[in-house]
């Protein structure tokens, strides 16, 4: 008698497929949902291509004492510089072919409707990137060289932080100062962490990036980027957040330009974080400004050690007082008045974190995010894909996510960041 086992019914037993998508990837975007987005017209005078705001620079001097009868001050003035800002401009694309689509429309015949789940997915991967633009230094670099390198197609080199760089990724490799080529057009094949925690290498990664065909040795002062990036991406906090640095057109280097510097506390890769050393910076960023911080934000690494210099007696009986803007939970931090919020985000720089005012700081954008359409806006955000044939289309339609914004500080000074400080090893970016 024969016996009927899985085997000899495989061709009608049902496959069960668990749906939709399992999410795999961190889609966490603090940055973003605590600051403001303004409109630009309501940050300055916008000009086009620039958002421009005047930046009260220095006092009125003309100012002294005088004896009876004795001469006047002479006249002074207040003092203020244009800042510049260059409105960023931000996209994600997306293609799918029609037959993709049509067959996708029904839970029947898919597990997502394809359409829906890649418009829907390149929204959260735009914002995933943009948050990673808010914490950079406003020139695109992802990572700079540090050791090895090579001449391609494969090549594979040490660089100062892996925590931007992700498997898949595009990438560039030029040098820093100039924009000069070494080879454009790589794909990062592995991102492999080779540093160790509380020290200056606790960010260094080894990488192996595959480009199209040979490449320019690499060196010192070189760095890696997003394809076509260089100096495109928006101002971030790291850049923001320092001193004797160009911001919105102003140099803070230049005589007599102090007053746009940021306020800085360097732990020199020596020490953690601690409630002093938070302290200390608020103090210094109210005595400068006038403004106290309104929040921190670091890696969770900082954040937890931070939280582990707390005595066990120190509590808080307001219920509400982990509530924060965007949801997130947070620790904190003694910086005189009302305790100061200081929550972790996962895309914050390894060994820094940030002491912030948004009153002086906030995304000016010429609208939200939104899909391209023509400019009478009678036309789809689908076009169809085009071929090296003038005249010939492929049956794939393609769309494009924009956000035209950039991240703007009015008053450096109202912010703050402690570099350099005991920190994780970062995870791998996905």
């Amino acid at each position: 008698m024969a016996t009927q086992n899985l085997s000899s019914a495989d061709a009608y037993l049902k496959n069960v497929y668990y749906g939709p998508w399992v999410e795999q990837l961190n889609q966490e975007t603090a940055i973003l949902d605590v600051l403001e987005k303004t409109n630009a017209n309501d940050m300055g005078t916008f000009g086009g291509r620039q958002l421009i705001f005047v930046a009260h620079s220095s006092r009125n001097r003309g100012r002294g004492g005088m004896t009876d009868g004795g001469n006047l001050a002479t006249a002074g003035a207040q003092g203020g510089v244009d800042g510049l800002v260059s409105i960023k401009y931000f996209d994600v694309a997306i293609e799918l072919s029609d037959q993709v689509i049509k067959q996708t429309k029904t839970d029947p015949m898919a597990f997502v409707r394809s359409l829906t789940f890649e418009m829907e997915m390149a929204q959260k991967d735009m914002r995933k990137d943009v948050t990673r633009i808010a914490y950079g230094t406003g020139d695109g670099v992802l990572a700079n060289y540090v050791s090895g390198g090579g001449v391609g197609p494969s090549v594979t080199m040490v660089v100062d932080s892996g925590q931007y760089i992700a498997v898949g990724d595009t990438v560039d490799i030029l040098v820093k100062a100039t924009g000069a080529s070494h080879g454009t057009g790589g794909v990062v094949q592995s991102v492999t962490f080779n540093g160790t925690a509380n020290t200056a290498t606790q960010a260094q990664a080894q990488i192996v990036v595959l480009f199209p065909g040979a490449v320019t040795a690499q060196a010192a002062g070189d760095a890696v980027y997003i394809s076509g990036d260089r100096s495109l991406e928006s101002d971030g906090l790291r850049n923001i957040c320092s001193t004797g640095r160009t911001l919105h057109n102003i140099n803070s280097a230049s005589a007599g330009n102090g007053f746009w510097d940021s306020n800085v506390k360097d732990y020199a890769n020596a020490a953690a974080i601690s409630e002093d050393g938070v302290m200390q910076l608020a103090q210094q960023i109210r005595q400068r400004s006038g403004f106290a911080p309104k929040f921190g934000m670091s890696t969770l690494g900082v954040q937890r050690r931070l939280a582990n210099t707390y005595t066990n007696d120190k509590r808080f009986n307001d219920n509400n007082a982990t509530d924060y803007k965007g949801g997130y939970d947070t620790i904190f931090v003694s910086a005189g008045g009302a305790p100061m919020p200081f929550r972790a985000d996962v895309d914050a720089p390894c060994g820094t974190y940030f002491l912030l005012n948004e009153d002086g700081l906030c995304w000016s954008q010429i609208g939200p995010p939104d899909w391209l359409q023509p400019p009478d806006d009678k036309g789809s955000v689908f076009q169809l894909k085009s071929t090296a044939t003038a005249g010939v289309w492929q049956r794939i339609w393609q769309a494009w996510l924009i956000w035209d914004a950039c991240l703007v500080s009015i008053a450096p000074a109202r912010q703050g960041k402690g570099i350099n400080t005991y920190d994780d090893v970062p995870v791998q970016r996905l």
